[in-house]
């Protein structure tokens, strides 16, 4: 089927399938690489997606179906630019997502800390993470070399010291006598909803919420 032979809404729903194998590629680079598992929540992965879904599957097909008219003559340089500003935009929101994805989350003193790609120590982190195998990371402090800054050389697997974090006394800990959780809290001090459920009894991460219940 040639471009003169279809109505705009058929190369509408061309544009959409071709979009769909796009989306499902980097849906997959997003929810298996680049947000795996509870960083996907913690480090904001439905607004990575939000923005994928309103460039590939929103403006690239729209524009489409407004412009597409098999009569014109221009047609085939229409949709040509239409491609090339969609593939920009999707260029520039990938790299986005990529640069500025989760590296780990870490329990340092009494709360979650979640560190990001774009971090100034950010190379440390990654190098910490492949080296202990993890994302979940538990921050032990130097009695001996108290300091203001992150030393990586300093971090734990989190199932190593989960335990110890049950009884811990913190404003960051919610709980309650009739469940078997407690919320601690994740980036304190740059958002006040938003929690990791953990077993009261092992420290075991079970989930992601935005607010203790």
């Amino acid at each position: 089927m040639t471009l003169q032979n279809m109505n705009r809404y058929q190369a509408f729903a061309l544009h959409i399938v071709i979009s769909l194998v796009i989306f499902a590629v980097l849906l997959i680079c997003i929810t298996q690489f680049w947000y795996p598992g509870i960083l996907f929540d913690t480090g904001n992965g439905w607004k990575a997606i939000a923005l994928i879904v309103s460039i590939d599957l929103i403006l690239g097909p729209l524009l489409t179906l407004i412009i597409f008219n098999p009569k014109k003559s221009s047609l085939r340089f229409d949709l040509s630019v239409i491609a090339l500003v969609q593939m920009a935009a999707l260029v520039y929101g990938t790299w986005t997502i990529h640069s500025s994805r989760p590296l780990a989350i870490a329990y340092i003193n009494t709360s979650f800390i979640t560190f990001y790609a774009n971090a100034e120590n950010a190379d440390d982190i990654q190098k910490t993470v492949a080296t202990l195998k993890t994302r979940q990371l538990f921050y032990v402090f130097d009695d001996n070399n108290p300091s203001n800054t992150i030393n990586v050389n300093q971090f734990l697997p989190y199932t190593q010291r989960a335990k110890s974090i049950t009884d811990t006394n913190s404003p960051y800990h919610h709980s309650n006598s009739t469940d078997n959780v407690i919320w601690i809290q994740i980036d304190p001090l740059a958002s006040s909803n938003r929690y990791l459920k953990v077993d009261k009894e092992t420290g075991s991460i079970l989930s992601f919420s935005k607010q203790p219940h």
